[in-house]
């Protein structure tokens, strides 16, 4: 049940960029895999990641989604995660997040936008595939405390997500879906929408300048340092975005077309 804009090959591209971005592979060689195991290993959390990527691909192609559809693409997402070991009747303790971050999503046909959530709230559910599969690779390998705990990556996991909504403003263009850069851009304008994303950046920041006093030193000596660069990083991507996008982009989009989105 692919939808029709969907190309696997381009997908296993992007999900392989995705674990690059987060530093999956990183984990995964410091567990002492060699690289053969741990190819491998990437490839059953890419089977997994492209189960949930096929989930969203139906949300954003389709105002009125089809409950056979949601229900065989979260059968899917269930069987990797089986296959990953983790028993079916534990499969709603890890995946209770990304049902989470569904129901937003298809509160976007009520009416009802992410706008009315707190920005770290909101990320950190639609950060939700990124830390599942993290915590997968933390758990088999048992890396906690030696390199970190899942906490300490909070605060990367939010700038990052906000790099993605901002990194595909113009392919959202023309999908449904809750990438609150854009909708904050259609329903606040520019002004406002750097100034929220602008402040919430440097609050991430600040927050993980601060967990540097009580975490550990694979925190102080990799994650934070990275999650400082990708918010800088962010920022810059962002101005660039708010410059390139234009008013009549705005309002030929999906999403400016459904006039019953407000915040």
């Amino acid at each position: 049940m692919t939808e029709p804009h969907i190309d696997e090959k381009e997908l296993q591209s992007k999900i392989y960029d995705l674990f690059e971005y987060r530093l999956f592979p990183q984990l995964l060689t410091d567990t002492g895999l060699n690289a053969e195991e741990s190819q491998k290993y990437l490839m059953s959390l890419a089977g997994l990641q492209a189960a949930i990527y096929h989930l969203d691909a139906h949300l954003e192609a389709n105002w009125t989604t089809k409950p056979e559809k949601l229900a065989y693409h979260w059968n899917q997402i269930t069987g990797m995660l089986e296959a990953m070991g983790v028993p079916k009747e534990r499969s709603h303790e890890y995946l209770n997040h990304i049902r989470k971050y569904e129901k937003h999503e298809l509160e976007l046909r009520q009416g009802r936008t992410p706008l009315r959530f707190d920005m770290e709230y909101f990320y950190f559910y639609k950060s939700c595939d990124v830390k599942l599969l993290r915590r997968l690779i933390y758990e088999r390998f048992m890396l906690a405390p030696q390199m970190g705990t899942l906490a300490d990556w909070r605060f990367y996991d939010l700038i990052t997500e906000v790099n993605d909504d901002v990194e595909d403003l113009f392919e959202d263009l023309g999908f449904i879906n809750g990438n609150r850069f854009l909708i904050s851009l259609i329903l606040e304008g520019k002004s406002a929408t750097a100034k929220v994303f602008g402040d919430f950046l440097e609050l991430c920041s600040t927050k993980a300048l601060e967990r540097e006093k009580t975490s550990g030193v694979f925190y102080r000596e990799v994650i934070l340092p990275i999650t400082i660069k990708r918010m800088e990083e962010t920022r810059q991507l962002m101005n660039e975005r708010l410059r390139e996008i234009t008013a009549k982009q705005l309002t030929e989009s999906r999403l400016f077309k459904h006039q019953t989105i407000s915040s």
